[in-house]
């Protein structure tokens, strides 16, 4: 595809610069953004590719496709599941009112 459109690659590279993540000294590279939002942007550049297409473009470009995650590391709080108890506990009761 990247023969047949050759500014497929330069658009896409360009989408991804703004959200690259991964040490410059390292070979890993990922970026934040989905493929699905990827091709989309790509669309509106006026290239026909789906979101396939664009994993299999990232991959050739040396990115790992990696899902969502937390991007705040550390430990955990300790109360975390009361935390999140007390909320259900107070919807509950809002749902119930």
């Amino acid at each position: 595809m990247s023969e047949t459109d050759p500014k497929l690659l330069v658009d896409l590279e360009r989408l991804v610069d703004e959200d690259r993540r991964g040490d410059p000294e390292s070979l890993l590279l990922w970026t934040s953004k989905s493929v699905r939002h990827l091709a989309g942007g790509l669309r509106e550049r006026g290239h026909q590719v789906e979101y396939v297409t664009v994993a299999k473009l990232l991959r050739s470009l040396g990115y790992s496709l990696q899902a969502n995650a937390k991007t705040r590391e550390g430990r955990q709080h300790p109360d975390r599941d009361l935390q999140f108890r007390r909320i259900v506990e107070l919807t509950a009761n809002c749902a119930v009112s």
